[in-house]
Parts: structure tokens; C-alpha cells; sequence
């Protein structure tokens, strides 16, 4: 009996470590390293400052960061789109708690998060890098700027590169207008100079924001590079993708509005009358050179349509894939254009719905813009790399963006269309340009 016992036992271990050695071993799945992702925040404003600031200064940083090459930076959309998601709301200012709640939705390793105080003249700027996972400010960098808002960007940058590197500020991307006697007149607060070979034109401010002393308009710094402009997915005349790239400019930060248009012209023919604020339309491509014209000899500068090429650029925020002015998303347009599902087929006052990446509104829908450029539908095959202005033939012009009468599908970033540049239509107005140094 007990050799019987001994034998049982004997083929009850081997059979189990027979099955245990056939068991097949699940890999264990290393985690996902989160240290080289980050996310930026828009800054906390404090104060009387203008609230539309943060993204601007936001988008700096993030620049900054990107250019760095030390951390995978996470772009807004997604951002936007995982805390939606979420159900996920910033609300108040960016508190550091809130911020690292948001970072672990959005899986990043770290985040950054700003604010923006004034004091009198002098600015406060304070950026800080916090780490996820310990939820502890791993470094904080603080700078002051008695400046002008249209410098403001620089500064931050600065600051942001000492919070990245740890080294010093960057050099400022602007240098100080040469010493000589200010040509009357000169808009405040930038003190400019005329250019030596044209005694008349006066050179164009040097900062991210710039006003218009004599209209109000206002014009947002598109800083210059390349990217690949039309898009294969559109429309013929859309394609082929190709590169080109821009130089620096100025571009309106709204759609020209009537008010604007009365204080040049003196006659509004805008059919749609129920504000001022309305964009200004009903007016051919030959009416907005009349403007243009006029308002250059008033002011001594030399304003004009943008190209086809820069408008694009704007509108992508930058070159960005984006879909619409704002957004690669259908389900948020609405919160960034006016257009035929929520404009009751009419204009709106320009700056209700929500800014590009750059700060620049209603680019998507409200009214269609007109351009610099005439129209072909074949030229994207041999235009120019390096600042195209279009081709020198034909009469009609370009058209962008859209209106508040078009669908979806035909507010694209890329979407070209084109009409007579004598004809006139109350779907179609125009934003300015002015060339940057």
C-alpha cells in the first residue's frame, strides 16, 4: 500500500509540472513611457489684460517647446478633443491641481501651465513645469517685461526657453528700428521710419499685434515659413500638394467690418445692415483696391489683400493640417464658423465665434473673402515655391473661406473659388494685409 502511494505521488508531480511547463507565459507589457510627452495650457490672465492674449502667448510657448525637439508636444485639437470627451472642464484659471487631472486624461508625462499678471506697465510672466505622475512643479521660471503688449510674445518665449533648456533666454526675432527722425504720422505705440528709396511709405510695425490708428483695424503677426499648401482629399483645382512658402506678415485679425469701411469710403453698400460690426460686403475686388487705395494714401502705409498663399497659411494656423480655420473637427465647427447650419442665412458680427491657433477670426464662414491673386484652376502645377502672387492673366479673382450661405464641405481651408473681380455679392467681403519686416 504504501509503494502504491508512493508511485501516485510520484505521477501527480511529474504530470503537474508537465502542464505548468506547456502553460504558455503572457509577456509582461512594459508601460508606456510618458516622461517625453507634454501639454501646454492656455496662460491664467490676471488683471486688466486683454483675455485674448492667452492663446497667443500659449501657442509661443508651445512653439518654443516644439522647436526644442525635447519633448513630443500634444497639438491643441487632440487636447481639445480628449477633455470634450471627458467631459472635462478648465474652469476659473488654470489651477495646478485641475491641470495635472487634466494631464493624466490627456496621457501626457508633463505639463505647463502660465500666467500673466500686470502691474502698472510692467508685465509678470510665470511659467511652470509639472510632472504628472508626482503631481510635484519640477521647475518655474518668472521674467518682468515693461513693454508694450506687441511684445509681450518675446518675452515669453524667452522665458519658456529658459523653462525648457534650463539656458538662457533666447534672442529676440526682432531688432530695434535704426535712429532716425519718426515720419509724421506715426501710429502709437511703434515708432517707425520711412524707407529711403520710397519717402512716402512708411515701414510696418515690428510686434504680434499692430492697430490701425485712423480705421481701428487690427492685424495679428503671422510669422513666415513653409508648408504644403492645397490638399489631395479636395476638390481639382485644390490639388496637386505642393510646397510654398511665406515671408512674414500682417494680417486682420477680423474681417474688415462696416464701420471700418464708412470711415474710408463714407458709403456702406452692405446689404445686411443690422450692426456696424457686421463684416462689410456686397463689394466687388475692384471696390476693395478703391478702399485699399485710399485708406494707403491716408495713412502712408501700404496695406493690400493678402495672396492666396498667405491667406491659407493664416487660415491653417500656421501651415497646420487644420480642416477648418480652428478645428479638424465637424462636430465643433459650429464653435469656430458661421456657415449654412447655424447662420440663418445671414452675416454675423465679425469675432462671436471662436479664433484660429494664431488668434485670427471667422476665416471659416461668415463672409467669403476675396484675395490678391487672379484665378486659375490649374495653377497649383507650376506655382511658384517662394511667395506666389498668382498667375498674370484672367479676370476673375480668388475667393476664400467660404460664407455663412455654404455647407461644411465648402468653408475648407483649401476650397478655392473665384468670381469676376467687377462683381459683387452679399456672401463675400475681405480682410487686410500689410508686409512685415
Amino acid at each position: 500500500m504504501r509503494t502504491l502511494l508512493i508511485i501516485l505521488s510520484f505521477l501527480i508531480t511529474t504530470t503537474s509540472g508537465a502542464f505548468s511547463a506547456e502553460r504558455p507565459t503572457k509577456p509582461v507589457k512594459k508601460a508606456r513611457d510618458l516622461s517625453s510627452y507634454i501639454a501646454i495650457f492656455d496662460f491664467d490672465v490676471v488683471g486688466n489684460i486683454d483675455k485674448d492674449i492667452s492663446r497667443p502667448l500659449s501657442d509661443s510657448v508651445r512653439n518654443v517647446i516644439v522647436n526644442s525637439g525635447k519633448y513630443k508636444v500634444m497639438d491643441r485639437a487632440n487636447m481639445d478633443r480628449i477633455l470634450k470627451e471627458q467631459a472635462f472642464q478648465m474652469t476659473g484659471g488654470v489651477q495646478k491641481d485641475r491641470a495635472v487631472e487634466a494631464g493624466q486624461f490627456l496621457g501626457v508625462g508633463n505639463i505647463v501651465i502660465g500666467s500673466i499678471g500686470i502691474v502698472g506697465r510692467t508685465y509678470f510672466i510665470s511659467l511652470s513645469l509639472v510632472n504628472i505622475e508626482s503631481g510635484e512643479t519640477e521647475r518655474v521660471e518668472e521674467d518682468t517685461c515693461k513693454c508694450e503688449l506687441d511684445e509681450l510674445i518675446e518675452s515669453t518665449r524667452r522665458v519658456a526657453n529658459k523653462l525648457i533648456t534650463g539656458g538662457p533666454a533666447l534672442a529676440p526675432t526682432y531688432q530695434p528700428a535704426p535712429v532716425s527722425p519718426p515720419p509724421p504720422p506715426a501710429p502709437a505705440p511703434v515708432q517707425v521710419a520711412p524707407l529711403p528709396e520710397e519717402p512716402a511709405y512708411v515701414a510696418p510695425p515690428k510686434g504680434i499685434t499692430y492697430r490701425d490708428a485712423l480705421t481701428g483695424i487690427e492685424f495679428i503677426l503671422v510669422r513666415g515659413g513653409c508648408y504644403q499648401m492645397g490638399n489631395e482629399d479636395g476638390d481639382r483645382e485644390e490639388r496637386p500638394v505642393h510646397q510654398v512658402c511665406v515671408g512674414n506678415y500682417y494680417i486682420g485679425k477680423f474681417e474688415v467690418t462696416q464701420a471700418q469701411w464708412k470711415a474710408i469710403m463714407g458709403k456702406n453698400p452692405s446689404r445686411n445692415r443690422d450692426s456696424e460690426l457686421n463684416p462689410v460686403e456686397n463689394m466687388s475686388w475692384n471696390d476693395a483696391q478703391d478702399f485699399i487705395r485710399e485708406l494707403n494714401q491716408r495713412t502712408g502705409r501700404n496695406y493690400r489683400l493678402p495672396t492666396e498663399a498667405e491667406w491659407e497659411y493664416a487660415a491653417r494656423s500656421g501651415g497646420r493640417n487644420d480642416r477648418w480655420a480652428g478645428t479638424n473637427s465637424e462636430s465643433e465647427l459650429s464653435y469656430y464658423a458661421w456657415y449654412d447650419d447655424n447662420s440663418r442665412r445671414d452675416a454675423h458680427q465679425v469675432g462671436q465665434k471662436r479664433p484660429n491657433g494664431l488668434g485670427i477670426y471667422d476665416m471659416s464662414g461668415n463672409v467669403a473673402e476675396w484675395v490678391a491673386d487672379t484665378y486659375d484652376s490649374d495653377y497649383y502645377k507650376n506655382s511658384p515655391r517662394v511667395n506666389p502672387t498668382g498667375p498674370s492673366r484672367d479676370n476673375d479673382r480668388v475667393i476664400r473661406g467660404g460664407s455663412y450661405r455654404d455647407r461644411s464641405k465648402d468653408i475648407r481651408t483649401t476650397k478655392r473659388d473665384r468670381k469676376s473681380s467687377s462683381r459683387s455679392d452679399n456672401t463675400i467681403g475681405f480682410r487686410l494685409a500689410l508686409t512685415a519686416q
